[in-house]
Order: structure tokens, then C-alpha cells, then sequence
């Protein structure tokens, strides 16, 4: 996605001419032999970094961070994409959150947005410290992958049940799903996962498949692509662009509702299958034997949001997945997430997701019908 977004920005209107090689220090020395305007690159190590410092050469950096003050960085807003994953998980009743896994000396920012995001509807999240390795295939003579494998297992034997696991990517997630087979623990009735990157043949190969946050791969490839332009022809300074995810796209993994109120499951569970409903939300309270303030107290108790809100979440979901997936317009759009006319789509968008819907599309797909 990351070069599909390189390439909107560079074709036709721009004559670069690209040329490839490896991130690896021979592979940067071996660029630098060449003729070059600038490099875009991912997965530097430490002396690539130190050799393109001492070149000189405009250079933008996608995807990780980098502890340098010479190359842009356009990098994923992971503080953004845990506060994501603490709404979708939230609005579906959850109680029980946990993370997987905290590694290595740095702050983990998409543990912090995610932790932010749930203390800020007063509940706290299970981390794990770990070094994901896959539980199937402990390397001979690695003990260290066995411990590892042993305290994944053991923790989440101990969390409480359901619980909600936000994964710091697919590849871990696939490791908490093959770990929770093995322990005879059902996803997602007693464990949902949730990765990030939204990887598809890795979401694939997870029994069930693996929901993810969808980053915004396309768009990071074709800002980086932008700025690169800008430092070699105007010598901009370089600088660090953060870039927000796209959605949360939602597969078996997480193919449920949890509610501590048996009433308000029963809710989230009508909301999600009828959100296209414009009646929804009074085709229900008239099924209940209670008061509509009775269910509101309840439903605002269990997940932090009105009846209302809580359908409109299932709604937009809808709308981003049409969005982002299929070229309906935006009027078509509105109809099949069952609202009444655009303009209240439009409404919706920029009260939740601070975007208009077509602003929301060309973040999602930067080469989709240019001006739309």
C-alpha cells in the first residue's frame, strides 16, 4: 500500500525514474553510488541511518521511528490507534481489556493511547511484557522462547473472561490466537483479538480471522512521497509527519458483544445486526418491559455511550467500510447505513471522526478518483 501511494503521487505527473536495493548498510552504500535526487525508506538500521546522515541526501523515512534529526519520518499516529481500539472495544460493552505485548525500553505509544483511551471511561488494561514467538515451533536450544511461550500461556489462562485484547500487530495476534487454541480458550467468546496493519494473508491464516486497525498505508507512501519532493526541490527541512489509521476492519475475531447487563448485549447485539434500521432504536426500547430511562442509565453504565451513540458507531462502521472498500457514492452510501439524507451522514462524520466522508475516503485511498 505504502508504494501504491508512492506511485499516485509520482505517476504521470512527476518523470522519477526509481531504483531498488535492500535496507541493509551494502544495500545503502550501493545507492549511494549512484546519481541520486533522494531515498524513500523503510526498515533502516543503524548504519543505513549513519551512512545517509553523512550523504547528505534528501531522505524520508516510512513506517518506524528513527532517532535522527537529518531524515523526515512519516510514521504511523499509534497513539491514535490505541485510542481507536479502546473506542471500538468500549462501545461493544467490554469490561475486561488487555494488551499483547509490551517489548523492548521505549514507550509503547499504541499501549498508551489504548490505556488513555480506557481510563478515560474509568476502566484500566492488562499488559503483558513479553517477546512474542510462536508457540507451535520453540526453536531447539531455545529455552528463553519456551519461558516466553509459558508466561504468554499463563497469563491468559489467569485474565478475567470475556476480555478484550488489543495486539500490538496481525503477526502478534496470530501468535495469541494459535496460544489460545492450544489452551482450548474460544476466540471470541471468551477472548476477542484485535491486531494492527490489517495484514490480509496474516488476518487469513488466524482460526477465526483476525480483525485489525487498517492503517493508512497508502496515504503514509504518498505524503512521503510529497515530502521527498519538497526537500529535494525546496530544501525542506526535514521533520516527522504522524499519520491517524483508517478503520477498524472487523472479521470472526471479534464477531461479538459483551455486556455485564444481559439487556444491554441484548441491545448491542440488535444495534449491530439491524443498524441500517432508521427505526432501530425505538423498534427495540418498544420490546422492553422497562423505561427508556432505566435502559439509558443501564446502556451508558456498561459501555460509556447512549443507546443512541452506540448505534451511530455501528452505522458509521458500515459507512468507513463502504467507503474505503467500493466506489458508491457518497449518497449511497448514506442510504445503506440508514441515514435519512448526505447531510446527515455528513453531520455524523464530523461530530465522530472530525472528517467528512470524502475527506475520510481520499485519507483511505489517496488515488481514488482524484478531486472527489
Amino acid at each position: 500500500m505504502m508504494l501504491h501511494g508512492i506511485a499516485a503521487y509520482a505517476r504521470p505527473a512527476r518523470p522519477w525514474s526509481f531504483t531498488w536495493d535492500s535496507p541493509s548498510a551494502d544495500g545503502i552504500e550501493r545507492l549511494l553510488e549512484l546519481d541520486l535526487n533522494g531515498i524513500l525508506a523503510k526498515h533502516l538500521d543503524s548504519q543505513g541511518v549513519e551512512l545517509i546522515e553523512r550523504s547528505g541526501l534528501p531522505t524520508v523515512h516510512i513506517g518506524d521511528s528513527l532517532s535522527s534529526l537529518s531524515i523526515a519520518q512519516v510514521n504511523n499516529d499509534n497513539v491514535a490507534i490505541g485510542q481507536m481500539a479502546a473506542a471500538y472495544f468500549t462501545s461493544r460493552g467490554y469490561r475486561h481489556l488487555a494488551y499483547y505485548a509490551r517489548v523492548g525500553t521505549e514507550v509503547d505509544q499504541r499501549w498508551a493511547g489504548y490505556d488513555a483511551g480506557l481510563r478515560k471511561k474509568g476502566l484500566s488494561c492488562h499488559a503483558l511484557d513479553a517477546h512474542p514467538g510462536h508457540p507451535a515451533h520453540p526453536r531447539p536450544g531455545k529455552p528463553s522462547l519456551r519461558r516466553e511461550n509459558e508466561k504468554v500461556r499463563l497469563w491468559l489462562s489467569a485474565l478475567p473472561k470475556p476480555v478484550a485484547i488489543l495486539c500490538v500487530s496481525d503477526n502478534a495476534a496470530l501468535i495469541v490466537a494459535e496460544h489460545c487454541r492450544e489452551l482450548g480458550i474460544v476466540v471470541p467468546d471468551e477472548i476477542a483479538l484485535l491486531g494492527v496493519d490489517n495484514d490480509i494473508p496474516v488476518c487469513a491464516l488466524a482460526a477465526p480471522p483476525l480483525s485489525s486497525i487498517q492503517i493508512a498505508g497508502e496515504r503514509m507512501g504518498y505524503i512521503a512521497a510529497e515530502l521527498l519532493d519538497a526537500m529535494m526541490t525546496e530544501r525542506k527541512p526535514a521533520g516527522i509527519i504522524k499519520v491517524p489509521p483508517i478503520r477498524v476492519v472487523s472479521r470472526r475475531s471479534t464477531d461479538t458483544v459483551v455486556a455485564s447487563d444481559p439487556l444491554v448485549a441484548r441491545a448491542l447485539s440488535y444495534m449491530r445486526q439491524n443498524f441500517a434500521d432508521a427505526d432501530c432504536n425505538n423498534d427495540f426500547f418498544s420490546s422492553l418491559r422497562c423505561s427508556r430511562r432505566t435502559v439509558e442509565r443501564k446502556f451508558r453504565a456498561a459501555t460509556g455511550l447512549s443507546p443512541a451513540q452506540a448505534w451511530l458507531r455501528f452505522r458509521l462502521e458500515e459507512a468507513e467500510r463502504l467507503l474505503a472498500d467500493t466506489e458508491f457514492s457518497v449518497e449511497y452510501v448514506a442510504d445503506r447505513c440508514g441515514f435519512s439524507d448526505i447531510r446527515q451522514l455528513q453531520v455524523a462524520f464530523r461530530k465522530v471522526l472530525k472528517q467528512t466522508p470524502s475527506q475520510f475516503r481520499r485519507h483511505a485511498i489517496p488515488s481514488f478518483r482524484a478531486g472527489a
